[in-house]
């Protein structure tokens, strides 16, 4: 994203509107206002190579942040604004950033992290949206800065987190390329071909914007010269006025949401005008029949894709060929090729199934990216997931570690043993659920132990239903015998 690409021929064109506020920016908004803050931040001794962590809620700032980052050469880390102290602090200690963009709300959670780091240099904090102590107004950073770019533009490069295979952050990040920021290459180029995404999109962006598919639809997006339509806050009926209100052309979601739309009664299900051509879902594979109901409801309009955000590589399914082969989640995009591996690394027959992992290009000797899902191929080469590798749970789009969830439990007082699984949810897919023992006379409720967890871990981590038990199954190992209870819970059993 180059706003600068844009402006020069449409400063008027609308780039950025929250579609609840209304409060929007121009590309000439967008280009002014990010080259002020990159000066900014050079004259706070920030530079090419440093990494700026991005915490706060949806909002028309946002793409502010990110096109300063992404034209002054920094590493652009997004983070999940729903994380505990801890969690935060867990990761601002392994970014150590250089500047910090939050808001009011958020201040107080970047403060709390900032006082539990090590001695050392502590990263520029800014606000966005007000004063708060100790930090410094994005209007008061931006005010006498050129509005012209900083000398010496380099593009910059996006850093994620996740839980990983291990429970603790888990960091990637893109390379830093070393080239200035128009001539960054294209991303996703036969994805974005598939969905038609050029200057005329109008994008309906209704998940946090520190998710990696909102992250970078909204950067393809910006940088072809489209609009993007913001939601501050997911909600189904409000989602759906946005898309006739704002000439929506193509929207992004995650299954969750869809069946969340599909649950509204059939009075308030609004009629969606013909503009709205694409639809997009990812996160999680969609189950069949929420992609026929809303196939019904919207017509043949549902693209989804699958894939790492670490971007080892991503399969494609139109809703044609959806139509076709039900349950799929297509065929792999661009160079990357998708492997179903058996427990010794060694390939399997199409239609057996085995760990799925992605190979870059066309080189028989690249190593295996392995996506932790189970499922096999057909004949013709597309892709059906069956599950899980591991016990890493995908609850509404989102990766929950089993073992981060169990720690936080065994530290209530009355909890002498835990297990989290992921059982069927209609509604996310996934839920959280605990299974715990007690010591003897321990009066404790199945809503303390939510409410314990929920006091150190992001909401969404926490269980949503906790059922109690004498015993856990263990292996001679000692270790938890998770497979029998994810056997046991899943079909329905009672202990």
């Amino acid at each position: 994203m180059y706003p600068p690409s844009i402006a020069r021929d449409a400063p008027g064109a609308v780039a950025y509107v929250m579609a609840g506020s209304g409060e929007s920016l121009t590309y000439g908004d967008l280009d002014s206002r990010s080259n002020r803050l990159a000066h900014y931040w050079r004259s706070r001794g920030i530079v090419a190579g440093d990494s700026v962590v991005l915490a706060m809620e949806n909002n028309v700032h946002w793409p502010v942040a990110v096109a300063a980052g992404m034209r002054s050469g920094l590493c652009v880390t997004p983070v999940n604004w729903h994380l505990k102290p801890g969690e935060f602090a867990a990761i601002v200690a392994a970014e150590k950033p250089a500047v910090i963009v939050t808001s009011v709300g958020m201040a107080p959670l970047v403060g709390e992290a900032l006082r539990s780091m090590s001695p050392g240099p502590r990263p520029v904090v800014v606000t966005v949206d007000g004063p708060v102590e100790g930090c410094v107004p994005l209007d008061e950073a931006l005010a006498g800065q050129p509005s012209g770019p900083i000398e010496g533009e380099l593009l910059g490069a996006r850093v994620l987190y996740s839980s990983g295979t291990t429970g603790r952050p888990k960091r990637f990040a893109q390379p830093l390329l070393g080239v200035h920021p128009d001539q960054a290459p294209p991303r996703h180029s036969e994805l974005v071909s598939r969905l038609g995404m050029d200057g005329d999109t109008v994008l309906l962006s209704p998940a946090p914007s520190y998710h990696a598919a909102p992250f970078t639809f909204q950067l393809i997006v910006l940088a072809a010269g489209g609009t993007v339509v913001c939601m501050e806050k997911f909600d189904t009926r409000a989602a759906l006025q946005a898309i006739n209100t704002y000439d929506v052309t193509h929207s992004q979601w995650v299954p969750t949401m869809l069946n969340r739309l599909l649950a509204l009664p059939a009075d308030e299900r609004i009629a969606l005008a013909d503009h709205h051509q694409v639809a997009v879902t990812s996160g999680a594979p969609c189950p069949v029949h929420v992609k026929e109901r809303i196939a019904d409801w919207w017509g043949p309009v549902l693209h989804e894709y699958y894939g790492a955000s670490e971007g080892y590589g991503h399969t494609y399914i139109s809703p044609a060929e959806a139509a076709q082969r039900s349950g799929s989640v297509g065929r792999p995009l661009g160079a990357a090729r998708v492997r179903i591996v058996d427990a010794d690394g060694r390939e399997v027959p199409a239609g057996t199934d085995g760990t799925v992992c992605f190979v870059s290009g066309g080189d028989v000797g690249a190593p295996l990216k392995e996506m932790g899902d189970i499922g096999h191929l057909d004949q013709d080469g597309y892709l059906y997931l069956v599950g899980r590798r591991g016990f890493m749970i995908i609850s509404g789009g989102v990766n929950i570690y089993p073992d981060e969830v169990e720690a936080a439990l065994l530290a209530h007082p009355g909890v002498a043993d835990a297990a989290v699984i992921g059982v069927p949810d209609a509604d996310l897919g996934e839920a959280v659920k605990a299974i715990v023992c007690l010591y003897p006379g321990a009066e404790v409720t199945e809503r303390d132990i939510i409410d314990h967890a929920r006091a150190g871990l992001a909401h969404f981590k926490a269980p949503r239903a906790v059922e109690f038990t004498n015993d856990l199954p263990r292996l001679p190992t000692g270790k938890l015998d998770k497979r029998s209870l994810v056997r046991h819970y899943r079909q329905g059993e009672s202990s």
